[in-house]
């Protein structure tokens, strides 16, 4: 047989559920709460993201400038400006240049070639514009000021002026670019820094040849 509680019975069950439950409210602010955290917490880890791909980036271009750099000092000098080593017409690309130091044995490694948006290709035989995150700055010596950049964020395609205006069709868009100088220094510039306005950068120097693009 069903039993049937007696009324009071069934009041205190109620009385003891609705003591031990949120009300709206109480859930309301819990889940503002943890929406506040959650808006607090999400900055601080894309910029830790951020901040360990800058690192990544400023290695790759490094690595690539100490090449340059080596092969510079068995060329008299002279930084490589075409796919031929010994070639002295300006390539039209970086894509060639690299092409060329790919073929020469001096660069092993398509994985240097990349950073922010841009993914290496499989092998050195089958990069592309789309596997190289960096531009190139020709006609450069190892005499030459060594605070003039020979590698950097690809996007910028004139050093004329010091404050580079960056755009969202670079791999960083307007949050800075990666530089790598002929003194062999490397690193990730901030927009806005160096006095430079928010949306540019100041590379801090000026040089008139034109940053091959991949």
């Amino acid at each position: 047989m069903i039993e049937i509680l007696p009324m009071i019975k069934i009041i205190r069950g109620l009385k003891k559920l609705s003591a031990n439950s949120f009300t709206l409210v109480e859930l309301l602010v819990v889940i503002s709460i943890i929406g506040l955290l959650a808006g607090l917490a999400v900055p601080a880890i894309q910029g830790g993201l951020d901040k360990a791909k800058q690192g990544v980036d400023v290695s790759n271009a490094r690595q690539l400038g100490i090449i340059f750099f080596s092969e510079a000092n068995d060329n008299n000098g002279i930084y490589r400006v075409n796919g031929d080593l010994t070639n002295t017409t300006t390539a039209n690309n970086f894509l060639s240049i690299i092409q060329g130091m790919c073929s020469n044995g001096v660069l092993g490694s398509a994985k240097i070639l990349s950073g922010q948006g841009v993914v290496p290709a499989v092998s050195t035989n089958s990069i592309t514009a789309a596997n190289i995150a960096f531009g190139y700055v020709p006609n450069l010596t190892t005499s030459d000021d060594g605070q003039i950049p020979l590698i950097l964020t690809k996007g910028p395609t004139s050093l004329a002026q010091s404050n580079i205006t960056l755009a969202n069709t670079y791999p960083w868009k307007t949050k800075g670019i990666v530089v790598y100088r002929l003194g062999n220094s490397a690193e990730f510039i901030k927009s806005g820094a160096n006095g430079a306005k928010v949306g540019a950068v100041n590379i801090g120097v000026t040089n008139s040849n034109t940053v091959l693009q991949p």
